[in-house]
């Protein structure tokens, strides 16, 4: 059962009625993770986007070396998935994490495409949804080329400082690009 405060989330999030948010609740269904789970996409396809009502992941990917990258954290009303391979059908490389007891809900590519073909208003949406897809992976670059990681840090905080402190330094310190004792001595200027 969906709630009121969901499809407000949502309403906010889409930037759409509260009744347009409900419509595109009733394709949408809700699944709960508990900490440090893989969130694993159905024959190595993304071909659904997640919306994480509460709790936190984060996308990585594992480099030649065997390391892990952390790529993104997402948390509380951001979109999850791997855009890239939603797009285009192909396998993703990227692996999700939950960081945290995390709370997501989904809509699968073939439910959004059917409410597309039944009312144009939906294409103004998977438009939109697009639009933030790419806002936030030019967001990351923008961080990654001109921002300092203490900036960075201070940016992260800005969107979540109640679940950043919930999460592991090592994975914080890889998304940045730093290492954790680089981490330590950010956080001992901030406080």
């Amino acid at each position: 059962m969906m709630t009121s405060t969901i499809k407000e989330k949502l309403a906010e999030t889409l930037q759409i009625s509260t009744e347009r948010a409900a419509e595109f609740l009733e394709i949408g269904y809700i699944v709960n993770y508990d900490k440090s789970k893989m969130i694993e996409p159905r024959n190595g396809v993304f071909d659904c986007l997640g919306f994480i009502l509460n709790g936190a992941v984060r996308i990585y990917y594992i480099n030649e070396k065997g390391e892990d990258i952390s790529y993104l954290l997402q948390v509380n009303n951001d979109v999850i998935g791997d855009y890239a391979s939603y797009i285009t059908g192909k396998k993703s490389m990227a692996v999700i994490q939950t960081l945290l007891k995390t709370e997501v809900l989904y809509f699968d590519k073939k439910d959004i495409e059917t409410l597309v073909r039944k009312d144009i208003f939906w294409l103004g949406i998977a438009k939109h949804i697009s639009d933030l897809a790419f806002l936030d992976a030019k967001q990351r670059l923008d961080e990654l080329f001109f921002y300092t990681p203490e900036e960075r840090y201070l940016n992260l905080l800005k969107k979540s400082p109640e679940i950043l402190n919930k999460i592991p330094q090592k994975y914080i310190s890889s998304y940045l690009g730093i290492t954790p004792q680089s981490l330590s001595r950010i956080r001992k200027r901030i406080y």
